[in-house]
This record gives structure tokens, C-alpha cells and sequence, in this order.
């Protein structure tokens, strides 16, 4: 108590000190039951204090009291303020206009204007994006680039109706989606023609439906969907499914939380694939390889290509033939009762129709051997429908469904499957 005293100390800090020495000290040491309840008190805030440093922070946007005052720096350098300036916009476009005429401009004020009728650029570039998802390329090819150095529209009046119409529905994207794939143009045969190749080969006249591959996220979706291993649960946390060993551990700090990938398991690994966790700078694989972003920069149009890796991938990756291997059991349990029976029911799963008659005859013929081959050899049998973590079906015959399993993953691999048509 007399460490906590000098002369300066007042009557307030001496009572207050004398205050605490009897609640926390004396009456402790004199009354158990006072005691025990300060110890619960002193253990039940540690307690919370733990836990409290144990939550992981995160920096968080907050606006000044005062906005500080921003100047045109000469030259560029930091301590030679020049002209004072506010928040505007592009003298070009139409003129920002403020709620307090005598204040600063705020980013609801930016959030108006660039929803206005008179603004010129919001409505034209998000429906051109829309146009571009649908169709495989925008109304105007340049989507991320609507300026001098960009393509012109290849309808601009459509553009133009399209633009106002998503406005004046008040944003309704899901009616203008609606609009876009019940349309004439979006439905029709995507069929083609050396002399429609010839003269529109990128269809910028839509005389033919649009046709192109699917997105790298669309492919393992479709495959989980007609396996029926998809889990379509909403929300929650990014999940780790199949990936090659070692690509986060080479480029991973050794502080990191990410330094080593741990997979999930049970209903995380058939997650869609929005909810797959991504490393920007180790991506899973599937996804690099069909062209997915890394996210590192801005991507406004993916680029296709075609490598022997996407192949590679689809006959051979795990998710994807273990969802091969959970179509065949569909295929065993829902398709009928004979071979031919089942390969229909698979391409109309698949593809949404009949297979055509070489098509039945040439599958049939190919599942035939690999019946035979895995009669000889139900070990590898075994092995082929024993890939993934999901658990066959018992009471199918496992050489029969690994021959069901190969030839769902033929199907799975088609041109038509991964492609939309």
C-alpha cells in the first residue's frame, strides 16, 4: 500500500487505494467465501481476456470525422501540394450531383449518379457482360473496354434497347436473364455450316445458337450433378477438395495458415465449385487448367484454350471419375435392365437425348470388353470403382460397375458434355 503513496497523492487516490487493499487483499485473507468468489472472478477473466487475443483481427474501412484535404501534387511529389481538389468525376460524363450542394461529394452520391437515367455507361456495360456470359461474346467484344480504344457494338441498337429495358425494370436481373435465354436468338440450333463458318465465324450475326465450352467451375459441377454427388448446401466457409500433393507447400511462408493443403472430407468434397477454396498463387489445378482466373487481376472475358492437360484431367482426376464411378451406379439402378436400356439413359442424363444408332452400337460394343476385361481381373476391378471417398454400392456387382464406370466416364468426357450446345 505504501509503494502506491507519495506527496502528491490526494485524498481521492488515497481512499481508492485504501479501497482496493480491503476488497482484494484483507477481506480475501479474512473471508473465504469472498475469496473464493474474487479468484472465480480473476480466473473468469483471464479466461475471456484468451479468448479474446485468440480471435483472429482484421484491418476495417471507416470513414474520417473530417475528410483530410486532397491537392494536386507537382510533379508529382508528395510534399509540394499545388490545387486543392474534391471528389468529381470525368468532365466528359454528366455532372456528379451532391445531396449537400455545400459539401463534398460522398460514395452515395457516386452510387446515384452512376445509376442515373443520364448516365451512359453502367447499364450498357453490365447487360453487355450479361450478353457476353450467354451468348460467349458481347455486343461489344472489348467488355472491359466501352472507350475509343475498344470494339464498336456489332448491334448497337440492340445494346442500346437491351441498356434501358435493365434500367427501366429497376435492375431486375433475374427477369433480364429470364428474357435472354427464353429469346429466339439464344434457343436456336447451334449447328453449323461451312458457308455460315465461312462468312460469320465468331457468330457475331447469331444466325446459329451459341456453342462453347463450359467454364472450368461448370464442368466438375455437371459431373458431381449427373453423378448425384453434388452437395448443393448455400453459404458457409471455402472447403478443400481433390487436389495433387504438394502444390500449396512450395510457395507457402512457413507462418502461413495455408503453408501445408488439408483436404476435407464427406459432403465438403462434392461442394459446389464457388465454394472450393482458392490459393491465388497455388489454384487448384482443375481449375487453371480449364482456364479459370487466378484472381490475382481483373478478368472481364475468359479465354478457352484446349491443352492435352484438360483431357488428361477428365479422364483421370479424382473428382471426376469418382463422379463417373456414382453415375454408373445410376445408370445400374435407374437406367433399365439391359445394356442398351442403360446407355440411353445415360446419354439422355448426359446430353439431354437419344444416342444416335452407331453411337448405341459403338458404346455397347466397348462396354462389352470391358466387362470381359474386368471378369479376368476383378482386382483392378476393385480398384477402378474404390477411387474418391464416397462408398460403391455393395450390392452391385463391382465387375459389371466398373465396366458401367468406364463407360459413364466416355460420356463425361465427350466433346458435347463439356461444351454448350
Amino acid at each position: 500500500l505504501k509503494t502506491g503513496l507519495d506527496e502528491n497523492t490526494t485524498d481521492e487516490q488515497r481512499r481508492q487505494l485504501l479501497q482496493f487493499y480491503l476488497t482484494t487483499i484483507y477481506r480475501p485473507a479474512n473471508d473465504s467465501d469472498l475469496g473464493r468468489r474474487l479468484n472465480a472472478y480473476i480466473a473468469a477473466r483471464a479466461a475471456r481476456t484468451t479468448l479474446e487475443e485468440s480471435i483472429p483481427g482484421t484491418f476495417i474501412f471507416k470513414e474520417l470525422e473530417e475528410p483530410r484535404d486532397a491537392f494536386v501534387m507537382l510533379r508529382g511529389q508528395y510534399d509540394k501540394p499545388d490545387e486543392q481538389v474534391e471528389p468529381a468525376v470525368p468532365a466528359i460524363f454528366p455532372a456528379l450531383q451532391k445531396a449537400e450542394p455545400d459539401k463534398r461529394a460522398t460514395r452515395l452520391d457516386l452510387a446515384h449518379w452512376l445509376l442515373s437515367p443520364e448516365h451512359p455507361l453502367t447499364a450498357r456495360v453490365t447487360v453487355n457482360r450479361y450478353w457476353q456470359q450467354f451468348f460467349g461474346i458481347g455486343l461489344v467484344k472489348t467488355s472491359d473496354d466501352f472507350g475509343t480504344r475498344g470494339d464498336v457494338p456489332s448491334h448497337p441498337e440492340l445494346l442500346d434497347w437491351l441498356a434501358v429495358h435493365y434500367r427501366e425494370s429497376g435492375w431486375d436481373t433475374k427477369a433480364f436473364v429470364r428474357m435472354l435465354v427464353t429469346s429466339a436468338a439464344f434457343r436456336q440450333e447451334s449447328q453449323l455450316t461451312p458457308e455460315l463458318l465461312e462468312r460469320d465465324p465468331e457468330n457475331r450475326l447469331y444466325a446459329r445458337g451459341p456453342r462453347f465450352r463450359l467454364d472450368a467451375e461448370q464442368i466438375r459441377d455437371n459431373a458431381l450433378y449427373v453423378g448425384g454427388l453434388i452437395n448443393l448446401e448455400m453459404g458457409g466457409r471455402g472447403v478443400n477438395s481433390y487436389q495433387p500433393p504438394n502444390i500449396w507447400e512450395p510457395v507457402g511462408y512457413s507462418d502461413s495458415n495455408t503453408r501445408y493443403y488439408l483436404q476435407d472430407h464427406g459432403d465438403d468434397l462434392y461442394r459446389r465449385s464457388i465454394y472450393t477454396f482458392l490459393k491465388r498463387t497455388a489454384p487448384p489445378p482443375f481449375m487453371s487448367n480449364f482456364d479459370a482466373p487466378n484472381r490475382e487481376q481483373f478478368c472481364s472475358r475468359r479465354e478457352r484454350s484446349n491443352t492435352p492437360l484438360q483431357a488428361l484431367q477428365l479422364m483421370n482426376d479424382t473428382q471426376h471419375f469418382e463422379a463417373a464411378r456414382a453415375f454408373a451406379e445410376r445408370i445400374m439402378t435407374e437406367g433399365g435392365a439391359t445394356p442398351a436400356e442403360r446407355i440411353s439413359f445415360a446419354f439422355i442424363t448426359a446430353l439431354s437425348r437419344e444416342p444416335g444408332v452407331d453411337e448405341l452400337d459403338i458404346v455397347s460394343r466397348t462396354f462389352d470388353q470391358y466387362l470381359a476385361r474386368y471378369k479376368n481381373d476383378i482386382a483392378a476391378a476393385k480398384k477402378v470403382v474404390s477411387v474418391g471417398e464416397s462408398i460403391p454400392n455393395a450390392d452391385l456387382d463391382p465387375t459389371e460397375l466398373a465396366a458401367y464406370t468406364l463407360i459413364a466416364n466416355l460420356i463425361l468426357n465427350l466433346d458435347e458434355t463439356v461444351t454448350r450446345n
